[in-house]
This record gives C-alpha cells, sequence and structure tokens, in this order.
C-alpha cells in the first residue's frame, strides 16, 4: 500500500513539474533553438550536474548560461579578479553576496541587506525587514528555461556589466571584442574570464569564480575582542537594547577543526592549503614556503598539527598546474614580476560568521631589485604618519605647514596644495582611514578597514619598508664590503683543525681565498632569504585573520636584540608588524643581530589561541593575559592618535637606541658616498640617490621620535584583567625631553646634514629621454630648499596644535612632579634655533663667513612664521589655543629683545646677510605684536 502511494504522489509530482515547465516555457523560444551552435562546458566527466550548466559559441565569445532549478533559494558567492593585463593582476578584486529574484522575464542580482538585522522578538524582525530592505544590483532577461532553470546571456552579464562588478577601474567600450579565455564548471562553482579591451584598449582578462554559500555550514563564529587584533564580520542588531550587546562582530577565520578531538594534537579535518605560484623564482620559493609554514607551530599549540599545508605549483613538471588561482577553492602565493614594491594578504570571508573561504597573497619583486621611491614620494610619506584627522584637518587650513606642500619640487607646490584644500571640507579633511574607496582591493591602505561589511586586509606597505631598508643594506654592503667580511667568517669556520707540525706546517701555507658567500641576487642569501620568508609569513598572517600589530616592535631593548644570546630568537613580539632591517653600526655596545624576524613571536602564538582554539570556554583566561609585556597590541588606527609605541617603521623598546643607531649609519654612509659608494665607471648620479636614502632614514628617525613628544601610552586592559595596566599612561617626561632633543639636534643643527661643497659638487642627476621625471630635475641639488622644506616639517610635527594639545594634556593626566610642558617644549625649540645670538664671536664677519649660516636664517625665518602663527588666538578652536597664543607673544617679546640688543652691539661686525635678516626678523614681530594689540583693542 505504501509503495502504491509513494509511486502515485511521484506520478501527481511529475505532472505538476511538466504544468509548470510548460508555463515556465510559454513566451520563450526553445532550449535546443537557443544553444544551437554553441558547447556545453563538461569539466569533469561523471560528475552531476554542475553549479551553473554553462554553453559556450567560441568563435564570437558567447556564453549562456542556466541557474540551478532551485537558485531562488540559494545564496551566491561572486569573486571576481584581474588575471592579466596591470601591474597587479591577480589581486583579489572583490566579491558579492548576492541571490538571484526573478521579474517576469527578467532576472535581478540582489544584495541582501545583511548590515542591520534583528534577531529579538517578532515586532523587532518585522519592523528591521520593513525598514532596510534588499537592493537590486543589476537586472538581465531570461532568454529561455530550460525546465526550472532560467537561461541568461552570461557575457552580456559579465562583460556587459562588468563595472557593476569591478567598479569603475574597469570600463569595457568594445564588449563585442570579448574573448572566451576561460569557462570550467563544477558541481559547487564555475571559473569563466574573458578577455576584453578596457577604456585604453589594453586587454584584460577578468575572472569570475561563482559559488554557493551555504545559510549553515556548522562553522560557528567567534566573538571579537578588542584586545587581540583580528579583522571582524559585524552586523547590528536591532532586537538587542544593550548598548554592549547590539553592535555584533565576529572575527574572520578560518574553519580548524581536529580529525580526532580526542586526540592532544591532531591533524586538522581540513587543512588551509596554499599553493605557491609557478610564477615564483625557484631560487626564491623556500623562502616563501618557510615563512608560511612558521604559523604551524602557533597552531601546534592549540592541539593541531600540520594545520597549513604548501605545495609548489610547478610548469616544467605540471604538477597542480591545472588548478586556477582565481578559483576560491585554492589559496595562492602568487608573485607578480611588476618591478613595483607591494605584497597584499587579502581574503575573502562569508559575510554572515566570518568564516575565511579563500585566500590569495600577491608578493611582487619590485622591493627586492631596488627601491624605486623618489625622494618626493618618500618623505612627505614618513613626515605624516602618525597624523590625526584633527591635525589632516590643520593641515588643510594651513597649506603652509603640510609637509605634502613643502616637500614637494617646488613647480608643483601649487598645484598639489590646490589638491589638498579641495579635501579639506570632506569628512575627517579627508583622512586616509575613512575616506578608503573600496571599489578596488589593493589601490588603498586602508581598503577593507572600513566601508565593508566583511573586513579584510586591502593593502599593506611592508613590502615599502623592506624595499627601504634593502636598498640601504646594498649601500651598506657595499661600503662596508660585508661579503667579504662574511666569506672570511666562513673560511675561518672551516678550516681544519690539527695539532704539532702538522698544524704548525699548515699555519705556515698560505691561506687559500674564502670561500664565496651564497648570493640570491647580488646579495647575500642569509640575508635575503629571511627577509623574503618575514614577509611571506606576514601576508598570510593577514590571511589568517590577522590585523597589524604595530606595537610589536617595542618588546625588546635594541641592545638585548643585538647580543650572542639572541640570534635565533624572534625580536619582536609579532610578525604583523613593519619590522625594517636590523642593520647595527661597527659598536662596542653589541653585535650584529639578525637581520630580520626568522620565526613568529609570543604575540602571534597568543593571538592564534584566542581564534582558533577549540575550547571556547578556555577564552577568557586566553584574554586575560593582556598586560603581560609581550603581548602588546596596536593597530592601524592606533596609529592616529598619542601613543608613541603604535608607529610604522619604528623598533626596540626605547626606538631612541635604534634612531641614534641608524644616525651612526647615515653619518657612515656620507662619508663614505664619494670614495666607496660610487664605483669607478659608474654615474655621478649614483651620489645623489645616496644622499637622498641617507636623507630618507634621516626622516624617518625624526618622525618616529617626534612623536613621543606630548605622548601617552594606551592599553587594551579591560577591568578585571590580570595585572591591568591604565588604560592611559603619559610618557615619562624625561622620555619626551630626549626625544625632543635628538629631534632638535639632528634637524635644526646645520652639521646633522653632512653635505660639504665636495658632496655637492657630485650629487647631479642622469638624464634620459625615455625617463620625462629626470629631465626635469635640476642637475644642481638645491640644497637650501630641501633643507628648508625638511625643517620646516619638522616644525609642523613639533609645533602643530594637535601636538601641543597633547603636551598641554599630559600636564593634567600626569600624576608625577616631573611634567613636560608647553613653557618648556616652546623654550627648548626656540633656544635651538636662535643659538646665534647668544655668545657671539667678537670678530669681523663675512659673506663667506656669516655670523647666522644660509641654513640657519631659513629655519629661524620659518620658526618665526610658525611663532606668530601660534600667537594668534583665532589660529585654532582648541582649548590650548589662548595659552599657546600667551606664551608664543612671550617668545615674540623675548625674541625681539635679544635681536635688537645683538643688532646694536654687533652691527659694525655683522656681515650683511645676518644683519638684513634680523632687522627683517625685528620688523616682522613688531608688526605681529601691533596686529595683536589692534585686534585685541577692537
Amino acid at each position: 500500500m505504501k509503495r502504491k502511494l509513494t509511486k502515485l504522489l511521484w506520478v501527481i509530482l511529475l505532472v505538476m513539474v511538466c504544468d509548470v515547465t510548460k508555463v515556465w516555457s510559454q513566451d520563450f523560444p526553445p532550449m535546443e533553438k537557443v544553444v544551437e551552435g554553441y558547447r556545453k562546458v563538461i569539466s569533469m566527466v561523471g560528475e552531476p550536474r554542475s553549479l551553473l550548466e554553462i554553453w559556450v559559441r567560441d568563435k564570437d565569445g558567447q556564453m549562456l548560461a542556466a541557474l540551478p532549478p532551485n537558485y531562488e533559494s540559494l545564496k551566491f558567492f561572486f569573486a571576481m579578479t584581474v588575471s592579466s593585463g596591470e601591474n597587479y593582476a591577480g589581486l583579489q578584486a572583490g566579491d558579492m553576496y548576492v541571490y538571484w529574484r526573478r521579474y517576469d522575464k527578467r532576472l535581478a542580482l540582489m544584495a541582501p541587506n545583511i548590515e542591520i538585522r534583528s534577531y529579538g522578538d517578532a515586532e523587532s524582525r518585522s519592523s528591521v525587514n520593513r525598514l532596510f530592505t534588499d537592493r537590486v544590483i543589476l537586472d538581465i532577461p531570461i532568454i529561455t528555461m530550460n525546465g526550472p532553470s532560467p537561461v541568461i546571456d552570461m557575457d552580456a552579464l559579465l562583460v556587459g556589466q562588468a563595472n557593476q562588478f569591478f567598479g569603475r577601474s574597469i570600463m569595457i567600450t568594445k564588449p563585442y571584442l570579448a574573448t572566451i579565455k576561460d569557462a570550467k564548471a563544477f558541481p559547487q562553482n564555475v571559473e569563466l574570464g574573458f578577455e576584453v579591451p578596457a577604456q585604453n584598449g589594453q586587454l584584460k582578462i577578468l575572472h569570475y569564480s561563482i559559488s554557493t554559500i551555504p545559510e549553515n555550514t556548522g562553522y560557528r563564529p567567534r566573538q571579537a575582542d578588542e584586545r587581540v587584533g583580528y579583522f571582524t564580520t559585524s552586523y547590528s542588531d536591532y532586537g538587542k537594547y544593550k548598548e554592549d550587546e547590539s553592535q555584533v562582530r565576529f572575527i574572520n577565520r578560518w574553519w580548524l577543526e581536529k580529525a580526532d578531538p580526542s586526540l592532544e594534537l591532531s591533524p586538522p579535518k581540513e587543512p588551509i592549503v596554499f599553493y605557491i605560484e609557478h610564477t615564483t623564482p625557484v631560487r626564491y620559493r623556500r623562502w616563501v614556503r618557510q615563512g608560511i609554514l612558521y604559523w604551524n607551530k602557533a597552531y601546534e599549540r592549540v592541539g593541531i598539527s600540520n594545520a597549513i599545508e604548501v605545495y609548489y605549483q610547478d610548469q616544467k613538471s605540471g604538477a597542480h598546474m591545472e588548478k586556477d588561482p582565481e578559483d576560491v577553492r585554492y589559496n595562492f602565493i602568487r608573485w607578480l614580476t611588476n618591478n613595483e614594491g607591494t605584497a597584499i594578504g587579502p581574503s575573502r570571508v562569508h559575510p554572515m560568521t566570518g568564516q575565511i573561504l579563500d585566500a590569495d597573497v600577491i608578493l611582487t619583486d619590485g622591493w627586492i631589485r631596488h627601491y624605486q621611491k623618489q625622494y618626493h614620494e618618500l618623505i612627505p610619506d614618513i613626515m605624516l604618519e602618525g597624523f590625526s584627522p584633527e591635525a589632516m584637518a590643520w593641515l588643510a587650513q594651513h597649506p603652509e605647514w603640510d609637509p605634502r606642500i613643502n616637500l614637494a619640487p617646488p613647480s608643483e607646490r601649487q598645484r598639489i596644495a590646490k589638491a589638498i584644500a579641495a579635501t579639506g571640507d570632506l569628512p575627517y579633511s579627508n583622512h586616509p582611514l575613512m575616506n578608503a574607496d573600496n571599489a578596488l582591493i589593493g589601490d588603498d591602505e586602508f581598503d577593507g578597514l572600513s566601508g565593508r561589511i566583511s573586513q579584510l586586509n586591502g593593502m599593506c606597505r611592508l613590502s615599502e619598508l623592506l624595499g627601504f631598508d634593502t636598498m640601504m643594506f646594498r649601500m651598506y654592503y657595499d661600503i662596508m664590503d660585508i661579503g667579504a667580511e662574511l666569506a672570511a667568517k666562513t673560511q675561518d669556520s672551516d678550516e681544519g683543525k690539527g695539532d704539532g707540525a702538522a698544524e704548525k706546517d699548515k699555519q705556515e701555507e698560505p691561506k687559500p681565498k674564502p670561500k664565496p658567500v651564497p648570493k640570491i641576487d647580488d646579495m647575500p642569501e642569509d640575508f635575503i632569504g629571511p627577509l623574503i620568508a618575514f614577509l611571506a609569513c606576514h601576508e598570510v598572517g593577514h590571511t589568517l585573520g590577522l590585523r597589524h600589530n604595530f606595537k610589536a616592535s617595542s618588546a625588546y631593548d635594541f641592545n638585548e636584540i643585538n647580543s650572542e644570546g639572541f640570534k635565533g630568537k624572534p625580536f619582536a613580539s609579532s610578525v604583523m608588524d613593519y619590522i625594517g632591517v636590523n642593520i647595527v653600526y661597527n659598536s662596542e655596545d653589541c653585535v650584529q643581530g639578525d637581520w630580520t624576524m626568522t620565526d613568529i613571536g609570543p604575540y602571534d602564538y597568543w593571538v592564534i589561541e584566542y581564534g582558533y582554539t577549540q575550547n571556547d570556554k578556555a577564552l577568557p583566561a586566553i584574554l586575560s593575559r593582556v598586560a603581560e609585556p609581550e603581548l602588546v597590541y596596536g593597530t592601524d588606527e592606533d596609529t592616529y592618535g598619542p601613543d608613541p609605541l603604535a608607529r610604522r617603521y619604528d623598533f626596540a623598546k626605547d626606538p631612541l637606541d635604534y634612531a641614534e643607531e641608524q644616525m651612526k649609519i647615515v653619518k657612515f654612509v656620507r662619508e663614505n658616498l664619494l670614495d666607496k659608494y660610487v664605483k669607478d665607471g659608474q654615474s655621478w648620479a649614483k651620489a645623489r640617490k645616496g644622499y637622498e636614502m641617507s636623507l630618507g632614514l634621516q626622516t624617518r628617525a625624526i618622525s618616529m621620535m617626534a612623536n613621543w613628544v606630548g605622548g601617552t601610552f594606551v592599553n587594551r586592559d579591560h577591568k578585571g584583567d590580570k595585572d591591568g595596566r591604565k588604560p592611559l599612561v603619559p610618557v615619562p617626561a624625561q622620555q619626551q625631553r630626549d626625544a625632543l632633543d635628538f629631534v632638535i639636534e639632528i634637524s635644526f643643527m646645520e652639521d646633522s646634514f653632512g653635505l660639504t661643497p665636495e658632496m655637492l659638487q657630485h650629487m647631479t642627476v642622469e638624464k634620459w629621454w625615455d625617463d620625462a621625471s629626470s629631465l626635469l630635475e635640476d642637475p644642481t641639488w638645491p640644497i637650501h630648499d630641501r633643507i628648508m622644506s625638511l625643517q620646516n616639517s619638522v616644525l609642523t610635527l613639533l609645533l602643530n596644535p594637535v601636538t601641543l594639545g597633547y603636551v598641554y594634556d599630559n600636564e593634567s593626566l600626569c600624576e608625577d612632579d616631573d611634567v613636560l610642558t608647553l613653557p618648556e617644549v616652546l623654550s627648548s625649540i626656540h633656544d635651538a634655533i636662535w643659538t646665534e645670538l647668544e655668545g657671539v664671536e667678537n670678530k669681523e664677519y663675512s659673506e663667506r663667513e656669516p655670523m647666522i649660516s644660509s641654513i640657519r636664517r631659513n629655519l629661524q625665518r620659518q620658526y618665526l612664521s610658525r611663532l606668530i602663527q601660534l600667537s594668534e588666538t583665532g589660529s585654532s578652536t582648541k582649548a590650548s589655543t589662548k595659552p599657546l597664543s600667551n606664551l608664543a607673544t612671550m617668545e615674540l617679546r623675548r625674541l625681539k629683545q635679544k635681536v635688537d640688543q645683538c643688532v646694536k652691539k654687533y652691527n659694525r661686525s655683522m656681515d650683511d646677510y645676518t644683519l638684513a635678516h634680523l632687522q627683517d626678523i625685528t620688523n616682522l614681530i613688531q608688526r605681529a605684536l601691533d596686529v595683536q594689540y589692534t585686534t585685541t583693542r577692537l
């Protein structure tokens, strides 16, 4: 009876399906007619029906697709990649979480509302569903029906409306020239690629990986916590009314589970598998692999062995060549030979849960080959490091203070000033953190940190730092002849050991030539190899869900790092910091430690433990360790606050030690620039490049230490954490003074730039018609303009109202009697800039031997301009404005008195340059004071 009933139900269902199919097929041409002349894509014989049935007509690049019969109940994931035709081809170009909705004879691609949800009572769910609705992305006609499956013109969708998927970066004006490059269909995904001419005519391949995302895979999301640095997937739950519950944040992580939960150490059910793309040079592959596998040690701590597996894709052997890097089923380390210094570690996640689905790391070659950044690109970026939105707003209103303008070529300053002024009214004065354009992942440092539902790493600048430091190493390597030193050490270690006459005879024999040190790309392999491994480890860390940790480099003392007992150990608490190359100048206090990180650090073990432990009950205890010194954490948004340790490009617990070491290297390089760095037969333009690289290192040291003035350490501890620290701890006054003294010494003192007439006579440029920038560059190095621009920018670092506001606030924040105050900061800078007014030698000065040099006169005039602006109460709306104005006015009066006395006493012995300069100074001060008096009276 049951069998008959079941059979009857199947018959009824078949009739119903046939009737529905007839209705669906009305007014549509027959399927067999539509696909006539097409071939069906069968990627794997014997496999069940592919996710989308694909038909292609290669001769004219036409493609049809039939959606699954149950398409209306599915969520789809579109992953886009530009796989050829541009410098960053292969970089993930975004993704979409969508579904299809039918409107009669058209299909609409819909983006569900997932930003605002309600898991509360029925009333709140109903209201949220009514207010926060889904969005139509695009629509396309249905060509015919293949049973219950709509058939659509796939090339019209993916080529004709490519800008809907790739954003404004892709504009196709000739879609009829599109050709099909990839068409693979599998049960869970399809891989489709079209070669199209872009707007400029250049051919690009647009690759789409389309798959389904189940609503519930069994994966359990993990709550995010500010004490550990993970990218997050978040939404607002309007069904909850507690402030700390309504914003829900999940960490982004892979779904890793033990294959055997009963084992203390078990392999995973499904490991994270990376393939190193065949384009990676063979000489680098083992180092890339080594860096990836560093992370397995952290996973072993949570009971998972071999959590990450790595395989080489190889063109000669054919190993894994059938796998497409763009396919969301595979994770690739992609190598781009594009002469760019960039590395990026993006990932794609399930936007409902934060489960990482796919990751493709991009590594490029330019940072190894050379450092191509020019002075005018490098220095402004370094100077603006740490500027807050408030400081950026100040610069928009006071362009004369802006390093981007001051450090630009004079011919470009007006254009740059106009561009900056145009952004002044944008939110947060167009601060990059809040205004990243996420249309194309990887074109901005802050892609993925804001403006997205599912946050991910969009761009990483570590390779840019390594490119600069690698160039500095090359300079140092060439001058010091480190290769010969390393070879000698190798020879000494290989000499045989003996005794008696044989040993004596051996000693009398001439020593053989030292064995050559193994090199890669003209650099010692033990230098560049670990550096590649570190970079790969850092970027893979991003794909595991980890954010930057810019406080990690402050874990250990500089001398401790560079000691015999520390070699082979991680010298920072995390690889997720921007850690530069550790170069030590010959010093009695320390030895040359490891060039770079050779393993993951304590913080890396801790953050992986929080994200991937199998024991949810252990999470509170894991988090409570936050106050341990080696677990310090500060990420991208912390770099725009008062914490001087939350900075890119710094190093060591007290970065002043590191900065002083860098200045030793700067001095050494400059002393040997002409004799040893430029070799016989080379252009003297190399001397100019070398000097500007040293100036970049000097600027980095200045910027790093200027951040300590007015600084406050920021801790993420929660109440009740073990050994919990106060969230805000002012930097000790003496550390601030030491930092201020350092900045003054290497910025304002003329001899800190190491320039001599001999050097300046050799700092020229090469002229090439195929290099437009060189054609416009002046052969003589503009000494006064460059130094004045740099000093002007340093004045901005120290005297901008935000920094001085930090100093003023710290006077209330600090409990100690010893506090760095506004008067002390101003007087320290003032005294250093006007030293020539004290203890003047009683002698005759001349224009060739002036009382005040041209470099110092420029500095004094720039400083006076800043002081006058600070004396004006309308220069800022901060609470510190009035006391700052009063102090600046007092400094002006004191300065005028000193200048007047100096001119009166030494008028006859002064050179004309100095006399005219000081007379101008006193006139400017008097006019400023007169304006203030008039304004006050009015």
